[in-house]
């Protein structure tokens, strides 16, 4: 299976739609996403998420503002490598930032921008890290507004608004258009789920196994006990027929137990019989009299 994250980049940076206002929208919420630094008559807006800026690119010429040269305004470091800038006139910048913030294409450019998915070994977290409060109660606003459960924390000078449910996590991938990242996570959610009442059906068995070995282990010394003292000889015949059943299959279960016996009984039978006869055998070694002639 492709890594869900490179499936989820891919697909961010390439799809694009036919609605002008849609892309306004994510413009808008990629630019609202990005670090800015305002200066007198301009804002600097800066990140390490090189795939942000070749989105801006991609969608820029379906926007409104397809007649401003955006290349002019970015800078690239020569060495490819570090912070993208992109260097827009303030009256630009307010312009794009006041498109929708009521649009799933909206909450896509500000994924694009500061959000991220994680999946460790339980369950999924989908993650905005913002810088201002603003935005933060706009993404919680939105999300809020469609039923989504959400919750933001202040943590080292960002807002982190984290979204943990599977569900909804692949309900908001659907609706920012990641269908192909949406199925993924379901698919492997699935998978989770199936290898989770896997593991917990085997860990049950492994469990009831170990139980049924420790049971049958004292089951086989009582009646080891029982016959090297000669106390067999003393009791009821539904007992000895126990015991000696025991002796002859070790590792048989209650349930088997119970219909190996001459005449068949159930489990809790069994297990009643059982517990009668350690509970004899403690009464014998405690001092106890005439133990061994109680009926069932």
């Amino acid at each position: 299976m492709e890594r869900i994250d490179s499936v989820l980049w891919d697909e961010w940076v390439n799809s694009i739609s036919p609605d002008k206002k849609e892309n306004d929208a994510e413009c808008s919420g990629i630019i609202e996403g990005i670090f800015v630094a305002r200066k007198m008559d301009h804002v600097v807006l800066s990140s390490l998420r090189l795939w942000v800026f070749r989105r801006l690119y991609a969608i820029w010429k379906y926007t409104r503002w397809s007649d401003v040269n955006f290349s002019s305004y970015m800078r690239v470091p020569k060495s490819k490598k570090g912070r993208v800038k992109l260097i827009l006139p303030f009256e630009l910048y307010e312009d794009i930032s006041r498109s929708s913030r009521t649009s799933w294409a909206w909450l896509r450019g500000v994924f694009g921008s500061c959000g991220s998915i994680f999946w460790p070994k339980n369950g999924y977290h989908l993650t905005f890290r913002v810088k201002n409060k603003q935005l933060c109660d706009n993404i919680t606003g939105f999300l809020n507004s469609r039923g989504i459960k959400n919750n933001y924390r202040h943590r080292s000078g960002n807002y982190e608004i984290q979204v943990r449910n599977h569900e909804a996590i692949v309900t908001i991938l659907a609706g920012m258009d990641l269908m192909k990242t949406s199925l993924m996570i379901e698919e492997k959610g699935i998978i989770r789920s199936v290898k989770s009442r896997v593991n917990m059906q085997v860990n049950c068995d492994t469990s009831n196994i170990k139980k049924s070995l420790q049971a049958a282990e004292k089951q086989l010394h009582i009646s080891k006990l029982l016959v090297k003292t000669g106390l067999i000889d003393d009791l009821p015949v539904h007992f000895k027929d126990l015991v000696f059943t025991r002796l002859n299959y070790p590792s048989a279960t209650l349930r088997e137990i119970g219909q190996l016996l001459p005449k068949p009984v159930s489990k809790s039978t069994v297990e009643y019989r059982w517990n009668k006869l350690e509970n004899m055998i403690n009464s014998l070694f405690d001092g106890g009299t005439n133990i061994l002639q109680a009926k069932s």
